[in-house]
């Protein structure tokens, strides 16, 4: 784990990677210290060979470390063999990394093994100690060396052997034992050693995480000899877009401090607000106290002088790593990291009489934290925790362009923080407060016609941390920002073109930012090639962001979830006319979000209102949640589109989305259609309506020819589209009715005899037909294509009996 690391505004030129040609003070050779236990590189083969990994085979990795009075020392033996040409290159190159503030470097042993004969190269390997800071994108200065060793002559097939020991613990723990140890890799390995040495007279703790393997101890020379021990280790591979927080890896801890409350106890003489602050820090805090009597405002006023009045500067050198520079230099030089603006901030808030305490907590493992032995290093950034006005806040001094009032600031929630006060005996929950939304609002205005660009305006307002996020990027880059969001319409709206400057409104007090974009867009109706008539899709693009498919539903880890995140969005499209638009409802529940989606159509049918919501619940889904959560973003996914089309002028109808915004029967409805015909045609065959029926059937003929024709007529309009769904319904009621009444007359006229006798009795009692109405309600629910398929099929058996 690394030590306490915060971003920080650092531009001096002395921490640039300036190497430094070998010099004894660097590094030194030597054997390793008797305490060692050797681990020969060399072992049997495994039964089944380990696969390899990315050109190299992993044979050993030995890991050992002595605890004494001095402090410690750890010792690191490593062997790999060069498989293919990128192996070679990954295995010639060796790099170890130390703090010369408080360590030194021993090299041991460089060694080529080639066909079973070891080569020493520690002599001939060009050593370069180099000052390279890793974190200098971050803009973190720690002061850290790197031994880079570069060998020559490594060929396929060799096995690099190196072994080195780095003495020295960090004094900030004041010889405080604490460390870990993986077990398991995301390469296989051939043999894995960890040990641990400790003195008898000093309780370390044990804690094993994702790992039943138990250590061998022993104990000689007033020291507990522990010892975990693997062969054929496999490599476990974690899959892509995983939290932050997740780490299946096997591992060891080890932690001299009993419990959480004795780690408060190591730091808060560390911690302790500054009496004497000098000065013109006393100064300042006398003006804020004058200016402000309330302690909301003080708490404000002090957070937006940490936060803009003191530049972000990490100098992490040593002890810095943990340890807090006085409040005072701090203020009177201006810079400082984390750990320097949360002391400062509470130093101030002390003084004005507020209740205030640094919080420790780990940005990336979040509630994880909980899970981990006792130890300063499970954490990596710091907080200041507020209690006033009977309430906890909860606020980071490094958020430079955060606004807002005590109420409206954002406030992180890492899951559990370590309070730094007297009497904390434990991590503190950090409560959850509601989560900051974005809404956005969108608006098509078609009103201008048909043939006319389409005015597209769309205003997002941003809460809390997206709001703080926006301001960073509208005060590093506006303009780029600008571009990437006109790019991000026009993969949906090709004809667009920005109408005007990106506007910015920002309500400081409640912390919240409103964008602004207008743009144009010309053809945003589209001629269908396949139906012949005008289309345009709505898409609600923010929320459709978070509804993606999973690249894949068998998973072995957790999905990452973005977290909180809150998205309301409103879609409001204005037409040049009325159009015949419906409402929709709709519900998605899941454990992981839940999803609202509703269509409004105004009364005067001249504009429609779409509004879809997406809330995530979690930050994670479980692997074994993974197919219902893709199941419901399927569902989700084929709620948010919409698309109007227009069939002829003066005929303007809507559907729900591009994939299912039909409103005729289309191939099922030929089948219907062609299945009536069927039935008019057998008709006319067995009941012919001229010449050569018997005198007592021509009447009921003609009707039933007639009555064949103008229903067969309906169904085949029906069929090609030619009548919308929405007409073809009540219509065909009422054509039914009116042909029932019509054969009815001519029953008395219908001999007893006569086949189309019980046909038109069917006919007539067709639209109460129990199991026509059961067949209409399983047609509405089963696959188009099948559905009206079977009610086509019964249909004209009822009128062909």
């Amino acid at each position: 784990m690394k030590p306490i690391r915060c971003a920080v505004l650092y531009c001096l030129a002395c921490v640039f990677c300036v190497p430094a040609w070998a010099k004894p003070a660097d590094y030194k050779t030597g054997a390793a210290a008797p305490w060692v236990v050797p681990v020969s590189p060399l072992h049997p083969p495994a039964a089944t060979p380990l696969p390899p990994r990315g050109g190299v085979a992993y044979l050993l990795q030995d890991y050992q470390t002595r605890v004494d009075q001095r402090g410690k020392v750890t010792y690191l033996h490593v062997a790999k063999r060069a498989l293919d040409s990128s192996g070679v290159e990954k295995v010639a190159s060796i790099s170890i990394s130390y703090d010369p503030t408080y360590q030194s470097l021993t090299l041991h042993a460089v060694n080529v093994i080639r066909d079973g004969k070891l080569t020493p190269r520690l002599a001939s390997a060009k050593v370069h100690v180099l000052q390279r800071e890793t974190e200098l994108d971050s803009q973190i200065y720690d002061g850290s060396m790197t031994a880079s060793i570069m060998l020559d002559d490594v060929r396929i097939g060799d096995i690099v052997e190196y072994a080195y020991s780095v003495d020295g613990s960090n004094p900030v723990f004041q010889n405080k034992v604490t460390g870990k140890a993986d077990l398991e890799w995301a390469v296989p390995v051939e043999h894995a050693f960890v040990r641990l040495l400790v003195p008898s007279s000093r309780p370390v703790w044990i804690a094993p995480r994702r790992s039943k393997l138990k250590p061998q101890l022993r104990e000689a020379d007033d020291y507990r000899d522990y010892r975990w021990e693997q062969h054929n280790v496999p490599e476990l591979r974690v899959d892509s877009g995983a939290p932050e927080w997740y780490d299946p890896y096997a591992s060891v801890q080890w932690t001299e401090f009993r419990d959480w409350a004795e780690v408060v106890r190591w730091a808060l003489p560390l911690y302790r607000p500054q009496r004497d602050m000098g000065e013109p820090l006393r100064r300042e805090v006398e003006r804020i106290a004058r200016e402000h009597a309330d302690p909301a405002g003080r708490v404000a006023e002090v957070l937006k002088l940490v936060q803009r009045d003191i530049r972000y500067l990490g100098i992490e050198v040593g002890p810095g790593s943990h340890a807090p520079t006085a409040p005072s230099t701090v203020f009177q030089r201006r810079f400082g990291d984390c750990k320097d603006k949360a002391l400062l901030a509470v130093t101030m808030l002390d003084a004005l009489g507020i209740d205030a305490a640094p919080a420790l907590v780990n940005t990336a493992i979040a509630r994880e934290v909980a899970t981990w032995a006792p130890t300063p290093t499970a954490f990596n950034h710091v907080l200041v925790r507020v209690r006033t006005g009977g309430k906890l806040y909860w606020l980071d001094p490094t958020r430079s362009l955060q606004q807002g009032d005590l109420e409206h600031l954002y406030q992180p929630d890492y899951g559990y923080a370590l309070v730094l006060e007297q009497g904390a005996a434990g991590l503190s929950p950090m409560a959850g407060r509601a989560a900051p939304r974005k809404t956005v609002h969108a608006l098509f205005d078609a009103s201008a016609g048909l043939a006319q660009p389409v005015g597209y305006t769309v205003t997002t307002t941003f809460e809390g941390r997206g709001a703080d996020s926006l301001r960073d990027q509208l005060v590093s880059n506006k303009a780029e920002l600008v571009t990437q969001y006109q790019n991000f319409y026009a993969r949906s709206y090709a004809g667009i073109r920005a109408d005007g400057e990106l506007k910015v409104q920002d309500n400081a007090p409640a912390n919240a930012l409103t964008l602004v974009e207008s743009y144009r867009i010309a053809g945003f109706w589209e001629r269908s090639g396949k139906r012949g008539r005008l289309e345009a899709n709505i898409e609600a693009s923010d929320v459709t962001g978070p509804l993606k498919a999973p690249d894949a539903i068998g998973r072995n880890a957790p999905l990452r979830l973005e977290y909180p995140n809150n998205i309301s969005e409103v879609t409001e499209v204005r037409l040049p006319e009325r159009w015949n638009l419906k409402s929709e409802k709709a519900q998605v529940h899941d454990a992981a979000f839940e999803f609202s989606y509703e269509v409004a159509p105004a009364a005067d049918g001249k504009s429609v209102r779409i509004t879809a919501n997406y809330r995530a619940l979690s930050d994670h889904v479980d692997p074994g949640d993974m197919g219902n959560y893709a199941a419901h973003l399927k569902k989700a996914r084929e709620m948010v589109g919409y698309q109007l089309y227009t069939d002829a002028p003066g005929d303007r109808v809507a559907g729900e989305a591009p994939a299912a915004s039909g409103t005729g029967l289309g191939v099922p409805g030929w089948l219907l259609g062609l299945a009536a015909l069927a039935v008019v045609g057998l008709r006319r065959v067995l009941l012919p309506a001229g010449r050569g029926a018997a005198p007592e059937h021509r009447e009921v003929n003609r009707r039933l020819a007639l009555a064949g024709s103008l229903l067969g007529a309906m169904f085949v309009l029906i069929g090609v589209s030619a009548i919308p769904l929405r007409y073809s319904l009540p219509v065909s009621a009422v054509v039914l009715a009116m042909l029932a009444k019509y054969l009815w007359e001519g029953v008395p006229l219908v001999p007893a005899t006569h086949p189309a006798y019980r046909w038109a009795r069917r006919c007539y009692n067709l639209r109460s037909d129990p199991v026509t109405m059961a067949l209409w309600s399983l047609a509405r629910k089963l696959p188009p294509l099948l559905g009206w398929f079977m009610l086509g099929s019964y249909a004209a058996q009822v009128l062909s009996r």
